[in-house]
């Protein structure tokens, strides 16, 4: 099978899991895809883990620049975008200013340890969905989108205060 180019590659564990299931191309286009936007590469890593395991696929992105190629080259399979606010160059809302001339529906969750300047009822203005406040469990995160990507009940949110409302 050749490969096109331009196209993310399943790691080889993933292909041969693939070729057993069927339909293989059902299988993978099923999953809600996560678009992760922050400048700690720590973060990034283990949230693609966490959301792969719980059966997203991850995009990974360290500034805002970057995070915007990314949605353009795979908007369609993007469900929900994950956004440090304070990062260098383009912070958290300028980025999901520019996502939003790509797709003014865009759904975007901010996730911060220290929002700044920014108060809550101004990033929901902004347009977030959530608000995620670090430290956060990665299985109250993982809750959070599945109920953004509707594969899961709002039940399902913590009530600890991960997703402010």
């Amino acid at each position: 099978m050749r490969q096109q180019r331009g196209k993310r590659s399943d790691p080889p564990d993933k292909q041969s899991q693939a070729a057993a299931a069927e339909p293989t191309v059902q299988r993978f286009r099923n999953k809600p895809g996560v678009l992760v936007i922050d400048d700690d590469h720590l973060v990034r890593v283990m949230v693609q883990l966490s959301m792969e395991r719980n059966g997203f696929d991850a995009w990974l992105s360290s500034n805002g620049r970057e995070a915007i190629d990314l949605y353009r080259a795979h908007r369609e399979d993007i469900a929900v975008v994950l956004l440090d606010i304070r990062m260098p160059g383009l912070d958290g809302i300028e980025t999901l200013e520019a996502l939003r001339e790509l797709n003014p529906d865009v759904q975007a969750c901010f996730m911060t340890g220290n929002a700044g300047a920014y108060k809550p009822e101004e990033l929901r203005e902004q347009g977030a969905a959530e608000i995620i406040a670090k430290p956060f469990h990665l299985a109250d995160l993982a809750n959070i989108l599945r109920v953004l990507t509707h594969s899961g009940s709002a039940d399902l949110l913590a009530s600890d205060g991960v997703g402010q409302r």
